[in-house]
C-alpha cells in the first residue's frame, strides 16, 4: 500500500506515519514534562525541523545536477531527503539539547524514543507488506491494440511503472521527467500505465504534448492499483530485476527523487 484513501483524497503513507509518530512523541513528551514541570515542545520541534533541513540540504547537494531552479530545490513536495543525513542530524541535535537542557532530559528522551520506535514499527510493517508485492502478471493493451504481459515485459529488468492519467496535473508535470529518464537510463524499463482512459484520449494527449515512450500501456480497470494498493495519482512503483517491489512514490516525482530511487534500485541489485 502506497497511500491511504480518505474520500476523494489519497494521502502518501510514509509522511502520514511520520506525522502520527511525531504527534504521539510530542504527547508522551508533554506528559513526562508535566511530571517534571517542564515543556519540551519547542526543543522537539527544533530537533525535527533541524534534522529535516539538514537532510534536505544533503539531498540537494547529492543531486544538484537534477535541479534547474532554486524553486525546485525549495519545493519539498517531492519528499527528497537524505535519510542518513537526517538521522545523523537528529542524533547530534538531540545530544546538544540534552547537554544544554538537563532539566528537560527525561521528557526529551521519552518523546524522541516514542516517535522513533513507532516510526520504526510502521516502517517494518510497510517493508514486510512490500516483500509480498511483485510485478503483476497482467496483460494490458498498447495504443496499437496489441496485448503485453507486464511481468513478462519486465522479466530480468529493473522496472519503473508509473500510474497516470491525462487529467492529472501532477502526472502532466512529471511526464517530461520520466521521458528524459527513459533516455538517460537505457538499461531500466519504464512502463507508463494509463489509468481508466480510452486509447483515443491518451493518443490525443501524447500528440498535443509531443511526448513519446517506448512502453505505454492502458489499464482501463485500474487492476495494478487495486492489486498493489496504489491509491491516488500519480504513483510510481520501482521493481527489481526479479520482479520484487522495492519502493514506491505517491505524488509528483522530481528528477532528483527519481534519480535517488533508481540509485537505490541499482544498489539493491548489486
Amino acid at each position: 500500500m502506497t497511500a491511504i484513501a480518505i474520500g476523494p483524497l489519497a494521502i502518501p503513507l510514509p509522511p502520514l506515519l511520520l506525522l502520527i509518530s511525531v504527534l504521539l512523541g510530542l504527547l508522551v513528551a508533554a506528559l513526562v514534562g508535566r511530571r517534571y514541570k517542564v515543556s519540551v515542545t519547542d526543543p522537539l520541534l527544533t530537533l525535527l525541523l533541524g534534522s529535516l533541513f539538514f537532510g534536505r540540504l544533503v539531498f540537494i547537494a547529492r543531486f544538484a545536477d537534477s535541479y534547474d531552479t532554486i524553486w525546485q530545490m525549495l519545493d519539498i513536495r517531492d519528499r527528497g531527503f537524505d535519510q542518513g543525513a537526517t538521522l545523523l542530524a537528529a542524533v547530534l541535535i538531540l545530544i546538544w539539547l540534552i547537554w544544554r537542557r538537563r532539566q528537560q532530559r527525561q521528557a526529551l528522551l521519552a518523546g524522541v524514543l516514542t516517535a522513533g520506535m513507532l516510526f520504526g514499527v510502521f516502517s517494518s510493517v510497510i517493508y514486510v507488506g512490500r516483500q509480498q508485492a511483485v510485478l503483476p502478471a497482467i496483460s494490458f493493451q498498447q495504443l496499437n491494440g496489441d496485448m503485453v504481459n507486464l511481468a513478462k515485459l519486465g522479466q530480468g529488468k529493473i522496472t519503473v511503472v508509473n500510474l497516470w492519467a491525462t487529467w492529472c496535473p501532477p502526472c502532466q508535470r512529471e511526464m517530461p521527467v520520466l521521458q528524459q529518464a527513459e533516455q538517460r537510463y537505457p538499461d531500466v524499463l519504464f512502463v507508463l500505465l494509463n489509468q481508466h482512459e480510452h486509447p483515443e484520449i491518451v493518443q490525443q494527449y501524447l500528440q498535443q504534448t509531443g511526448l513519446q515512450f517506448n512502453h505505454l500501456l492502458l489499464d482501463q480497470q485500474g487492476r495494478v492499483a487495486t492489486e498493489l494498493g496504489a491509491h491516488g495519482l500519480p504513483v510510481t512503483l520501482f521493481f527489481a530485476a526479479d520482479g520484487q517491489l522495492i519502493s514506491s512514490h505517491m505524488g509528483e516525482l522530481s528528477a532528483a527523487t527519481l534519480a535517488h530511487s533508481l540509485r537505490q534500485l541499482v544498489v539493491t541489485e548489486q
